[in-house]
């Protein structure tokens, strides 16, 4: 399999692309989907200050206050994505806000790091259909380990 990540870092945020790389294959590592490694994966990434992830919040969860990732998936469940038959895979977007995530971890003296790959790893689990529960947490939790 190999991942394409489209970053558009419109915060300036000093993570680099390399680092949300190694999420995105510890995460796919993870999750073991086997039909997917003859795949191209595509997934979108946009790095956004509070004032804009408060804005997509509010127009498409409609809660009015910023966020740490919002995630745009191009397929409604594993299902589908497994129906797709094409090479190139574009999993969707991932709209994720640094700032937001280095207050929570400085506010819960977390290592930013291991949070932001958590926030991350979050968001391709959702492209992919997976849904809040224990699955996805135990997941989240393991990968944001290797960080």
């Amino acid at each position: 399999m190999k991942i394409n990540l489209e970053i558009n870092n419109l915060s300036q945020s000093p993570i680099k692309d390399a680092f949300f790389l190694a999420v995105a294959k510890k995460t796919f590592a993870e999750i073991n989907l086997d039909f997917l490694n003859k795949k191209n994966i595509t997934i979108s990434l946009a790095i956004v200050s509070e004032k804009e992830i408060q804005k997509l919040n509010k127009k498409w969860r409609k809660i009015n206050k910023p966020t740490d990732v919002l995630s745009f998936p191009e397929f409604p469940s594993l299902k589908e994505i497994k129906k797709n038959t094409e090479p190139e895979l574009f999993l969707g977007e991932i709209i994720l806000c640094y700032d937001d995530i280095n207050k929570y971890a400085s506010l819960e003296k977390l290592e930013l790091k291991k949070e932001v790959a958590k926030a991350f790893a979050h968001s391709i689990l959702h492209l992919l259909g997976l849904q809040h529960g224990k699955v996805m947490f135990v997941a989240q939790e393991k990968i944001a380990k290797n960080f």
